[in-house]
C-alpha cells in the first residue's frame, strides 16, 4: 500500500454542549422566552467564525415513535429557521432529529417531560 493522502484523513468533530431550546407540549415554535436563546447563538456564531452549531431535536415519550420523530423534526427546522433570521449561514448548521430517543429523564412528570421537549445545542470548531 502507498502512503495516504488527504483524502485517507479522518477528521474528528469535538462537540461541545450549549444551551437546549425547550418547547411546549405537542409544539415546534420556539417559544418567545426561548428566543434570546437563539441570539445568544447567533452572537456566539459572529464572535467565532470557525465554530460550526449542531442541533438535534428531541420529544418526550407520550407520542408515538414515528410522531415524535416528525416533531422533533419540526422542533429542529423552527430552530434552524430562527438561526438563518437571525444571520447565520446555512453551512455553519447541522440538524439531526431523533424524537424519543436519548431521553434526560425517565419520571412521567411534567418536569421531566419538559427536560425531553428540546433541541439541543451543541457548538464545534473546524
Amino acid at each position: 500500500m502507498g502512503a495516504q493522502g488527504p483524502a485517507g484523513a479522518v477528521t474528528v468533530m469535538q462537540w461541545t454542549k450549549f444551551k437546549d431550546i425547550l418547547f411546549d407540549f405537542d409544539k415546534a415554535d420556539v417559544r418567545s422566552d426561548e428566543t434570546g436563546k437563539v441570539s445568544d447563538i447567533a452572537s456566539y456564531l459572529r464572535q467565532h467564525p470557525s465554530v460550526v452549531v449542531g442541533i438535534d431535536g428531541y420529544a418526550d415519550p407520550r407520542g408515538s415513535d414515528k410522531y415524535n420523530q416528525a416533531l422533533s423534526q419540526r422542533r429542529v427546522n423552527a430552530v434552524r429557521d430562527a438561526l438563518l433570521g437571525a444571520g447565520v449561514p446555512a453551512d455553519k448548521i447541522t440538524t439531526g432529529a431523533f424524537g424519543e430517543m436519548r431521553l434526560k429523564c425517565n419520571v412521567p412528570t411534567e418536569d421531566c417531560w419538559q427536560s425531553d421537549r428540546r433541541v439541543e445545542v451543541l457548538i464545534s470548531g473546524r
